[in-house]
């Protein structure tokens, strides 16, 4: 939500007027307070009351449904004004230097200790910890394991920092929202500081915390909004009745910025194509940062140069509140058009009869591929679960049969040296112990093929298809991948990473399908999916598109991408499969298909170039 940057007599003036006149149209998916200290009140519409580090003089009724704690310092973890907080069933997370007092203070409350990387739901609500460290000071050492949250409000990240200082791993996450902290005697170094780090997270809107109690001033606090206020919404502090989380319901955006390679001197346009309620607003921001001035539906870049590359995205804002758009990446260097190179799939094989499938397809000739069924070489990434002798086949079909056309059970058969080095050359991780159970092989392949991975045992276990493209200079190319297995929640949603090579964007479509499977005669269908496509670099994965049911983005031109690439239609206009067309820049990607509200069932994620 894009405010005017108001502070003092005028901020609250304005703010209590919002509040009064709040669009119909607008969705309020929750109300933000910023109290004491680092207390933070969440209310989220429709679900439940979630306080972060209660202390101070927070309000004494009993609402709170779940109490996350940053860590276990007295000016974040009160005894006293949990008790007064907690209902009978209040769950509280902590980190775990905080649970051995709970647990004596609040026995037989549920009480979760995480540490950070840690991904979880409370009500309905996503939860994500980050860590919360001191990089100079020694107040709050990184092997205490304290914790930040990111809490996902309705599609609004709200980042939580506790008393953290600036940490490397900022640039790995982002917030819609970011509350960072103030004082300077245990947490950020300088109010600068505390600026830098609501850059790092790309934060729409800021909120100072941890100030005014001892350490941190009123100055500060302006300082910080000061800094920040030609780049993001910023505001001292929040008002009693709170700080309305929105996004709008009435914005659409047809045509999202598309990614563009040009040579350095080179000129390109970005733009998008929206509607909504009312006159738009517009505001370009690159690398998460506004730039003055660019507020149009289109940006153009002439003569470009280094300094011009880089991620965009564009606010759009309508009388209702903001959306923004997919990611569009200016790359200014000579273009090297690239492909779709490599493909893998991690999930369950399911015993006999049922392994993990995963289809490739090639065109223009023969494509030399390494293909691999990864099992115990699993364990160097901590997977205990691991498919403990998985065997691996290429099916074809020949004469209208079904046919075996190559395999491996132990990937060692095909001579370790030989292996090792086709590994290496496409930069697949290594599998150090010569007689592991690993399957791998070489192949070619010209037009579809299906992988099939099970254990040769016929046990349950997690294995892992890599798909590689052994000759990237060569003329023929991988044009499409897919993975049909049974799509659950958490680690086990359906997940197909890719890798686009070269520094060309490519044009893509995904699909994520369940009703129609059923015409395969598929069972135990997953009955509405969501797909999902994240970026995947520098340790942050970033949601670049999703989309819930297929149709809402033009049946005719999405129906035309089918017929294009010979995917099998979807004629049902109303079915809730999903698919999008979609334009991404060189890189590393993951498809995820899931169940809406949380339900499970056999799914399909499909990736395909398009013309």
């Amino acid at each position: 939500m894009k405010f005017p940057i108001l502070v003092g007599r005028l901020f609250w003036a304005w703010l209590l007027f919002a509040f009064v006149t709040l669009p119909s149209f607008a969705r309020v998916v929750g109300r933000l307070q910023a109290l004491t200290q680092a207390t933070v009140r969440i209310e989220v519409t429709g679900g439940p009351v979630i306080y972060i580090d209660p202390t101070g003089t927070v309000a004494t009724a009993a609402d709170a449904d779940f109490i996350l704690l940053t860590h276990n310092h007295g000016d974040h973890q009160s005894t006293a004004v949990i008790t007064r907080l907690r209902k009978a069933n209040t769950v509280i997370v902590s980190s775990p230097p905080g649970v051995p007092a709970l647990t004596t203070a609040f026995p037989g409350t549920t009480i979760n200790a995480v540490t950070p990387g840690a991904k979880f739901t409370l009500g309905g609500v996503e939860v994500e910890t980050v860590p919360m460290y001191n990089v100079v000071k020694n107040n709050h050492p990184r092997a205490m394991n304290f914790v930040g949250y990111v809490v996902n409000v309705g599609g609004v990240r709200v980042y939580h920092g506790g008393d953290t200082e600036r940490f490397p791993e900022m640039k790995t996450f982002t917030a819609d929202v970011a509350l960072l902290p103030l004082g300077q005697t245990f947490t950020m170094n300088t109010v600068q500081e505390a600026v830098d780090a609501a850059l790092d997270v790309q934060a729409r809107i800021a909120i100072p915390i941890h100030w005014g109690n001892g350490e941190g001033t009123l100055a500060d606090a302006n300082f910080f909004v000061t800094q920040l206020s030609s780049r993001m919404t910023a505001m001292v502090n929040t008002s009693a009745e709170g700080f309305a989380l929105e996004v709008s319901e009435t914005v659409t955006i047809a045509e999202h910025p598309a990614s563009q390679t040009v040579a350095p001197g080179g000129s390109a346009v970005l733009s998008v194509q929206a509607t909504g309620t009312g006159a738009l607003r517009y505001q370009w921001r690159r690398n998460g940062q506004a730039i003055v001035g660019a507020t149009s539906a289109s940006l153009p870049v002439a003569a470009a140069t280094t300094a011009s590359a880089g991620d965009y995205t564009v606010i759009v804002t309508d009388g209702n509140g903001p959306v923004t758009s997919r990611l569009a990446r200016l790359v200014v260097e000579p273009p090297r058009p690239g492909r779709l190179i490599n493909l893998s799939v991690r999930a369950s094989a399911r015993g006999a009869g049922v392994p993990l499938i995963v289809g490739a397809s090639a065109k223009d000739g023969g494509k030399a591929l390494l293909v691999r069924g990864v099992g115990p070489a699993l364990a160097v990434f901590n997977v205990t679960d691991a498919l403990p002798d998985p065997r691996l086949e290429v099916h074809a079909d020949v004469a209208g049969r079904d046919t075996i056309v190559a395999s491996n059970n132990d990937w060692a058969s095909g001579g370790v040296a030989t292996m090792r080095a086709a590994f290496a050359a496409v930069g697949a991780f290594d599998f150090a112990d010569a007689t592991s159970r690993d399957a791998a092989l070489l192949t070619t392949i010209d037009g579809p093929r299906t992988i099939h991975v099970a254990d040769t045992a016929g046990r349950v276990g997690v294995a892992l298809i890599e798909v590689y493209d052994a000759d990237v200079a060569g003329g023929s190319r991988l044009t499409n991948f897919s993975a049909r297995n049974f799509a659950g929640t958490g680690d086990a949603t359906l997940t197909a990473g890719f890798v686009i090579n070269g520094n060309v964007p490519k044009r893509l479509l995904i699909r994520g399908v369940g009703p129609r499977l059923s015409v395969f005669g598929v069972a135990g269908l997953l009955a509405d999916p969501k797909v999902e496509l994240f970026l995947a670099e520098g340790g942050r994965s970033t949601l670049f598109a999703a989309n819930d049911n297929w149709a809402e983005a033009g049946a005719v031109s999405a129906r035309a991408a089918f017929a294009s690439v010979g995917a099998f239609d979807i004629a049902d206009a109303a079915s809730k499969d999903a698919a999008m067309i979609v334009t991404v820049p060189a890189g590393a990607f993951t498809a995820q298909v899931s169940g809406v509200g949380g339900a499970t069932g056999e799914a399909l994620v499909e990736i395909y170039e398009l013309p």
